[in-house]
């Protein structure tokens, strides 16, 4: 693919540190291709943050950015 940019996902992480919810090309993303927002999701899913078991749930984002070599 020859496509780049960035994509901002939303992220919903529980107690645990598991990503429980990610929604990808939310605002601050540059693209909307289809492609990059599935890797996006994908790559934000399989993330892993430290336990907090004093928070119910703890939202954020995370921003990829995709550059042509």
């Amino acid at each position: 693919f020859q496509t780049a940019g960035k994509v901002v996902v939303e992220i919903t992480v529980d107690p645990n540190g598991n990503v429980i919810s990610a929604v990808p090309g939310v605002k601050g993303s540059t693209t909307l291709d289809e492609y990059l927002l599935q890797i996006a999701k994908e790559a934000a899913l399989a993330s892993k943050f430290s336990a907090n078991p004093k928070s119910i749930v703890q939202k954020g984002t995370i921003t990829y950015r995709f550059v042509l070599e």
